[in-house]
């Protein structure tokens, strides 16, 4: 990316046009993705032999070379569906990530043109005003004709006329004024509908982010499942390789202990989601965000403590250098520092994101939600779907995707539209 040197509200509609492009792309790749993963395993599957064609292969030299060979293409098979599937995840993330930048620079637009939109009307009002005085003034008989008496009126006539740069032309005519008006009102005019415009843009892609996430959601568990599928596959596969290779070992030696083999990998997941998943005691915090109010408010901190602070609001990006708008708050800490759920709600996301490295979003109900970037995949505790309590232990802190170093990107949205979090929490009491 290129750096930008001007203001960020004459840039949002190249961005947006840019972000729906990468949404378009990345989306389009998703779908293809996920689409050629549904016939990929049928085909890996029946290329391996089953457990009674691995005994009766064990007969002659000849066909259990055959059926190492055949073993070995299903492992191969196998391990480049799971690769498939998590190219499929990790592009689905892409597009989540760039439909809400594209959100997120859409709306700094639209609010920018508004604010210029409400500026130009109160201007317009009040030249229309000044003209309506000036008007009065010259058909008095007591008038001397000259706008010099309007200077004199009050009402602020005086700062208006020099907004308008028209204090050095007393004697100018009302007729010109009268332009004057017009024009400031053609303006606020023009203004309003470029911010109707602006407005129906960022509407139309938090639609498309809708979208995004639905996809990310979709390939992300389906990824997880096939992952499953596969490993319990591969550790079939395997034994049945022992069995072939080494004729001391029987078939139901190998098979036994391939299910014992899949049973510790099971509860190896199980224990590794339930990590860390319970209430915390609140504690003493230091910086923005992390003094706890009356635990009856149902908001905390998302992290404890830190060691440095970066706020939301426009900045130059570190990794590209670009100026644009940092849509959450980063807390600095040691990777595996606690990372709590700031209200209860439900993990709508938990996965690949981009430059988040791995996000995990919650649904907090009436339209707000909370998202914390760039764990390690193996730091993350929920799932999507689990129904989570305030303070929970959701995951820790860690460095992947576009980071500089180990910290939580957190980011609280109203509706689908980021807002800066430490105020948001603020306003509950997180201060």
């Amino acid at each position: 990316m290129h750096r930008l040197t001007t203001r960020p509200d004459l840039v949002g509609s190249t961005r947006a046009s840019r972000g729906r492009r990468v949404v378009t792309t990345a989306l389009a790749v998703v779908g293809l993705s996920v689409a050629s993963l549904l016939v990929v395993p049928a085909q890996a599957q029946a290329a391996a032999p089953t457990w009674q064609q691995v005994e009766e292969a064990r007969g002659s030299e000849a066909s259990k070379k055959e059926a190492i060979v055949e073993v070995e293409a299903a492992l191969e098979a196998a391990t480049n569906r799971a690769a498939d599937a998590q190219k499929a995840a990790d592009a689905a993330g892409e597009a989540l990530v760039a439909a809400q930048a594209a959100v997120d620079e859409a709306n700094a637009r639209h609010r920018s043109i508004q604010k210029k939109a409400d500026e130009a009307g109160q201007q317009a009002e009040s030249s229309e005003i000044v003209v309506g005085q000036a008007a009065a003034m010259l058909v008095r008989p007591s008038s001397s004709g000259n706008l010099s008496d309007l200077l004199s009126s009050g009402d602020g006539a005086e700062d208006v006329l020099r907004g308008l740069s028209m204090s050095s032309k007393i004697g100018e005519n009302l007729e010109a004024l009268r332009d004057r008006a017009v024009a400031a009102d053609n303006l606020a005019t023009s203004l309003a509908d470029q911010a109707k415009v602006a407005l129906d843009e960022r509407d139309r892609l938090a639609d498309e982010a809708d979208s995004a996430l639905d996809e990310a959601v979709a390939a992300n568990e389906a990824a997880k499942a096939d992952a499953s599928s596969i490993d319990t596959q591969k550790t079939m596969l395997a034994a049945q390789l022992v069995a072939l290779r080494d004729d001391r070992v029987s078939i139901e030696e190998a098979y036994r202990d391939a299910k014992a083999a899949e049973a510790a990998a099971a509860r190896a997941v199980g224990q590794a989601g339930a990590a860390g998943t319970g209430p915390i005691s609140v504690g003493a915090g230091s910086g923005p965000g992390t003094t706890q109010p009356d635990p009856g408010t149902g908001w905390v901190a998302a992290i404890r403590s830190f060691g440095s602070y970066q706020a939301y609001g426009y900045r130059i990006h570190p990794i590209t250098g670009a100026w644009k708008l940092h849509a959450g708050a980063d807390f600095g800490a040691s990777c595996g520092t606690p990372i709590y759920s700031i209200a209860a709600g439900t993990v709508t996301y938990a996965g690949p994101a981009g430059g988040y490295g791995n996000l995990v979003i919650i649904d907090h109900g009436d339209g707000i939600s909370s998202a914390y970037g760039h764990m390690e995949s193996s730091g993350i505790y929920v799932s999507q779907g689990q129904t989570v309590t305030p303070g929970q232990n959701i995951a820790g802190v860690g460095t992947a995707g576009g980071s500089t170093g180990c910290h939580l990107h957190l980011e609280v949205r109203q509706n689908g539209l980021a807002t800066d979090p430490v105020a948001y929490l603020a306003t509950q009491g997180v201060r």
